[in-house]
């Protein structure tokens, strides 16, 4: 038996000595997705977070229009829920509520002038230029160093029930802003 041709021959035999690793490394990788990873400052921003102290300033994007280019960013957290982008999360109620990551303009490729979380169509500032050299390693660009950003929302903006919220870069020209795509979360 173990000499028996494969039924569908040398071709095929080839073709499953190539797929089958493939196949194992790309499970491995999708097994790993379920897990945040751990980043030094969604640590410290979640730190922020337990402490529910509000943060909130004027937003940065009142009268400036929109860009078309993607906003590279990520929404590190809400509150304890990580990468909402890749998790369904769902909050404590009753609490002030933080949104921590980065962002960075794709135009300028370096730090915007501010940040703003846009809750339920509700503009927000958020603290903009938190060390990120996460960020710069990462794309291999050193002005997005400073791209990290959080905002604590008093308990009384985010109620129970189902949000969204975008996050939304000033360009770096102070002219125009980026969005982000929606993401949604709850509070129970």
């Amino acid at each position: 038996m173990a000499n028996t041709p494969c039924a569908g021959g040398p071709a095929l035999k080839s073709a499953l000595k190539v797929a089958l690793p493939l196949a194992a490394i790309s499970l491995l990788a999708l097994s790993a997705c379920d897990k945040p990873k751990p980043r030094a400052a969604a640590a410290a921003a979640m730190a922020a977070a337990q402490a529910g102290k509000p943060t909130v300033t004027p937003p940065a994007s009142a009268g400036l229009q929109a860009r078309p280019e993607p906003l590279p960013f990520s929404l590190d957290l809400i509150n304890e829920g990580q990468e909402p982008r890749v998790h369904r999360v769902s909050i404590r109620g009753g609490r002030p509520v933080t949104f921590a990551g980065w962002a960075y303009d794709p135009v300028a490729r370096g730090g915007g002038k501010g940040v703003d979380i846009v809750l339920d169509g509700v503009a927000y500032g958020a603290g903009y230029g938190r060390p990120r050299p996460d960020v710069a390693d990462h794309f291999k660009i050193p002005a997005v160093a400073a791209s990290g950003f959080a905002v604590t929302l008093p308990a009384y903006a985010v109620g129970k029930g189902k949000h969204t919220v975008v996050v939304r870069l000033v360009a770096a020209d102070g002219l125009a802003y980026f969005d982000g795509p929606a993401i949604e979360f709850r509070v129970h």
